[in-house]
């Protein structure tokens, strides 16, 4: 599917701002696959159909990972919303033909991280973060520096900001992304570690 045709496909499943985001979020993976060297083409599909799914109703998204077979942790269970990352990849392959493996991960990780993600997931994982339209929230500016300059740290403290949004809030935390953080936590303390070796 060229791009024009995933543009009608997403635009028929959004919401009109849910559709701006991801055209938001396609220009600023683009833009950081250029600095940090990955291929733009791909990061650009991954990028305009990572939220593909997101639009369906929080009591349809259950039934139809079901439906499709796609697995379902007990977080999802509890707060379905978070399965548009995996219904989204299962649509991106299934109707808008993309094959590419690793673009499909990166939606499907779009929202918790995970462990040693990919060049590419860790710029669909930040892009939807950072992207020109969304609202100003803490520490934002430097993040958006940082997506630019130190990717691994970027993604770190997008990881912590999240976990503390959702301790606030008091809302259920995907095991994913807490264990996203611990590995890049940890990941990061070695580096510095070695720095001052």
């Amino acid at each position: 599917m060229e791009r024009e045709e995933m543009l009608i496909y997403i635009k028929k499943k959004l919401t009109p701002k849910r559709y701006v985001h991801s055209i938001g979020v396609e220009y600023t993976a683009a833009t950081m696959a250029f600095v940090h060297g990955e291929d733009v083409q791909r990061a650009r599909i991954a990028g305009l159909l990572h939220d593909c799914a997101k639009c369906i109703p929080v009591e349809e998204k259950l039934k139809k990972a079901e439906k499709f077979g796609l697995p379902v942790s007990d977080c999802e269970r509890q707060n379905p919303d978070l399965l548009h990352g995996k219904l989204g990849a299962y649509y991106a392959a299934n109707k808008c033909g993309v094959s590419d493996e690793e673009i499909l991960s990166a939606i499907t990780f779009h929202t918790t991280g995970k462990p040693e993600m990919t060049l590419l997931e860790k710029i669909i994982f930040v892009a939807d973060y950072i992207e020109p339209n969304r609202r100003m929230i803490r520490e934002l500016p430097e993040i958006r520096k940082e997506a630019y300059t130190d990717l691994d740290r970027c993604v770190l403290h997008i990881l912590r900001n999240t976990l503390e949004y959702l301790d606030e809030k008091d809302t259920v935390i995907d095991d994913l992304t807490q264990k996203t953080y611990d590995y890049y936590m940890r990941h990061f303390q070695a580096g510095e570690d070695m720095k001052h070796a």
